[in-house]
């Protein structure tokens, strides 16, 4: 046999071994590509409507906004560190405004599968626009009313969500500022929500 004949046979014969070779290794990759993981991430939101008292202009009506945050990825099926935001703006008559906020106070956070309740209780400090800062705590508990709505905005990705009541109690620096249910007038019903991802 001629050498240019050896090559040419030698060459066919790589072909359906590489072939084999692709085929296994894509084989091999698709069910890891199938299982991605599930990223998840819990909220729970209300508003309450706080009365601050001006240095000039006397009281008004403020905001405050408690949210929680839990955050996880299969094959994990809890937040380990879960997280709720606090904060605070009240604006006086005179155009000044006074605002804190406590971006990411470690909590302790339960809630059941069908978005019917959730609860959160913590400690932490809160920064004012000032430059002061100022110590919170808050419990407070979410319980779902209306129907559970479902959207799916992109393939692979869900939100599920329920209207909500909210009732609870947000101390500042010492003094209850926020007892009771939520009661703010203009801003978005308390909510419980899930949204998912692959």
């Amino acid at each position: 046999m001629s050498i240019t004949a050896f090559a040419r046979r030698s060459a066919y014969a790589a072909v359906p071994r590489a072939a084999l070779s692709a085929a296994l290794a894509f084989s091999a990759s698709t069910p890891a590509a199938a299982q991605r993981a599930l990223f998840t991430e819990e909220t729970a939101g209300a508003f309450w409507a706080p009365t601050h008292e001006c240095a000039e202009g006397g009281p008004v009506q403020g905001t405050l906004l408690v949210q929680t945050t839990r955050v996880f990825e299969s094959p994990d099926r809890d937040d380990a560190n879960p997280t709720v935001r606090v904060q605070f703006l009240a604006v006086c008559p005179d155009g000044r405004s006074f605002s804190w906020a406590a971006g990411s106070v470690p909590a302790t956070l339960t809630s059941t599968e069908d978005l019917r309740s959730v609860t959160a209780s913590g400690a932490g400090v809160a920064r004012d626009n000032l430059g002061g800062t100022h110590q919170i705590s808050f419990d407070v508990a979410w319980t779902g009313v209306g129907s559970l709505e479902v959207d799916r905005p992109a393939p692979g990705s869900m939100r599920k969500e329920r209207e909500a009541t909210a009732t609870g109690q947000v101390i500042f620096d010492g003094e209850a500022i926020v007892d009771g249910s939520n009661n703010h007038p203009t801003r978005e019903a308390p909510f419980v929500r899930v949204d998912t991802e692959r």
